[in-house]
């Protein structure tokens, strides 16, 4: 199994030369992320520092660089208990992603030795470390200085128009992945590969991938590990 790298990840990002493929599917359904780490139940999600465990499980599984933490819905005291986890429980090798929505948050993560990148909602903003716009527009995230946009669709059009100056997260369209035949996706994914040389495209739905399309993310991965 590949060892996880932050750097490729961040190279990625930065669309540096020598990158190579690298994941960004932040929001993967409960019931998939459980069927992927063989793993059910209520317990795996529980507490942060539970939900850390079970994340880090499904960074394994998905043999991505980077563990994507979402720290929207916790308080400050929640937060502190999973960056703690995270640092205890991260590979050596990886580091996390944090999607924040206050300052606050973002403040907290950017001391954590254990993050490397911040996903920022509203108005958000870490200044001194990579970030990645999770809302409004690419224009909005080229604005703001932003390493990356998360692209809810159309990643070719995107990065066409963009990747010079912003990398595109994502952008495959959740609701188009569901659709596609596994085929499909592997031809989409290696053309995407074939034009943006992981330069600046992080592949993924750019959503949430439906509870019942397990063979459409599982086909997503597969032509990801296989490139990666």
């Amino acid at each position: 199994m590949p060892i996880p790298s932050k750097d490729n990840f961040l190279a990625s990002l930065r669309r540096q030369p020598d990158a190579r493929p690298t994941l960004f599917e932040p929001f993967i359904h409960k019931e998939l992320a459980e069927q992927l780490i063989w793993r059910r139940g209520p317990q795996l999600w529980d507490t942060p520092a539970h939900y850390v465990d079970t994340m880090v499980s499904l960074r394994e599984r998905t043999q991505a660089d980077v563990v994507i933490l979402d720290a929207r819905s916790y308080c400050m005291r929640s937060l502190f208990e999973m960056l703690y986890a995270a640092e205890t429980l991260t590979p050596s090798t990886s580091a996390c992603v944090v999607l924040c929505r206050t300052q606050d948050q973002v403040a907290e993560c950017m001391h954590s030795p254990v993050v490397c990148a911040i996903g920022g909602y509203e108005d958000t903003h870490p200044y001194i470390m990579p970030f990645i716009r999770m809302d409004k527009t690419a224009e909005d995230a080229l604005s703001e200085g932003a390493d990356g946009w998360f692209a809810p669709s159309d990643a070719e059009t995107h990065f066409a128009q963009y990747g010079a100056a912003l990398s595109i997260c994502g952008g495959l369209g959740a609701d188009t992945v569901t659709a596609m035949e596994p085929l499909a996706i592997h031809r989409r994914a290696q053309a995407l590969f074939d034009v943006t040389h992981s330069q600046g495209y992080l592949i993924g739905s750019g959503g949430v991938i439906a509870e019942s399309a397990y063979l459409s993310l599982i086909s997503l991965l597969g032509i990801y590990i296989r490139c990666h």
